[in-house]
């Protein structure tokens, strides 16, 4: 071992038994540094959905490099590649009118969400609703707010309270969603976050029905429902977004992932009509 601190490791069992060094990819395939060739049945972190080795998508990552590789788009400045990106993300999403935030990854994505959804109700003059409401077996990525939200008991523990003012449900019941609103009053909550599918928790479908009854819950009650699709989006459960197959028009999405395939860090966060409006 050297100097490369390994994430969601154990490093002393790393010291002991060392690290698999994987050297290239072709396709859905992965080579070691021994030449052992492995079916990468998991897509690196569930983000490689086109494969290694796109030489289309070098090529046009380099084009680009070589002519401008990065800016900041702060205030009033912009590039072609983010506007255009933004627009066909958004024409992919439940509503093509909605606005694109884009971000370096899904932990950034779910951290921007967070503040975007409590920013809302500042704006709208309800500045009480700060409560977010989670999931057991929840994963929202290990940025502070994502750190938080995590229904994955093993994930929060050990760092002392960081985001406060979260309340985790089961993951199955909206029936228990339903209560916390109301013990809180819908007054207090600012939003639900909500995989279509638990990744990372276990990879749990949805119970039939789940979905469209927490979404109506969120919709009576104000709550606004975020969809994160950081592992879902762009194809990995039959849709563009999970949100699109089970009609779910949320009030904002998260993702990351399969938008670059891992060929570069991305994500971003969708906002909705609705959201966007008071910004």
């Amino acid at each position: 071992m050297g100097s490369f601190w390994h994430s969601f490791a154990d490093m002393a069992v790393l010291d002991a038994g060392g690290e698999l060094v994987v050297d290239r990819g072709e396709g859905g395939y992965i080579w070691d540094e021994d030449g052992r060739r492995y079916l990468d049945a998991t897509a690196g972190l569930w983000y490689c959905n086109v494969g290694y080795g796109r030489e289309e998508i070098a090529d046009a990552a380099a084009a680009q490099l070589r002519k401008l590789a990065a800016y900041s788009t702060f205030g009033d400045l912009s590039n072609r590649p983010a506007i255009e990106l933004a627009e066909r993300v958004a024409a992919f999403s439940p509503d093509p009118d909605s606005r694109v935030f884009l971000t370096s990854g899904g932990s950034d994505s779910i951290d921007t969400a967070a503040k975007m959804a409590r920013r809302y109700w500042q704006l709208t003059g309800r500045a009480d609703r700060t409560l977010f409401v989670t999931r057991e077996n929840a994963y929202h990525g290990m940025h502070v707010a994502g750190t938080s939200l995590a229904g994955i008991e093993a994930n929060p523990a050990g760092y002392g309270p960081l985001v406060g003012d979260v309340v985790k449900v089961a993951w199955d019941s909206a029936d228990a969603l339903r209560h916390v609103i109301d013990a809180a009053t819908p007054e207090r909550v600012a939003a639900f976050f909500c995989e279509p599918i638990i990744g990372a928790g276990g990879v749990f479908p949805p119970p039939p029905g789940y979905l469209a009854e927490v979404r109506e819950i969120c919709r009576q009650s104000g709550v606004l429902f975020v969809a994160d699709e950081v592992i879902t989006g762009f194809g990995r459960a039959g849709d563009w977004f999970a949100s699109n197959r089970w009609d779910l028009q949320p009030d904002i999405i998260t993702w990351a992932k399969g938008i670059t395939s891992g060929y570069l860090p991305m994500g971003g966060v969708i906002a909705s009509p609705r959201v966007a409006e008071p910004f």
